[in-house]
């Protein structure tokens, strides 16, 4: 899986050719999922085999794991 934080710190994920911004499900309005949120940690970089990957770990004890990670914030 393919992944990104962009300039702005929003979560998108590659889908369909594009990268996509990701939506909070427990935002009972339309928000987006980033590094704003207390429950978004920073990805760390880690080891599945011999291939690098990245992981994040997000709100309700979800985690991500991206083969191919961007960081786009300065």
């Amino acid at each position: 899986m393919k992944g990104m934080i962009d300039k702005q710190g929003f979560l998108r994920i590659y889908r369909k050719n594009e990268y996509k911004l990701q939506l909070c499900p427990f935002s009972t309005i339309d928000s987006a999922c980033g590094d704003w949120c207390p429950l978004f940690e920073e990805y760390k970089k880690c080891k599945l085999g011999l291939k690098d990957c990245w992981i994040i770990n997000i709100c309700n004890g979800k985690t991500l794991i991206f083969d191919e990670f961007i960081d786009e914030r300065k």
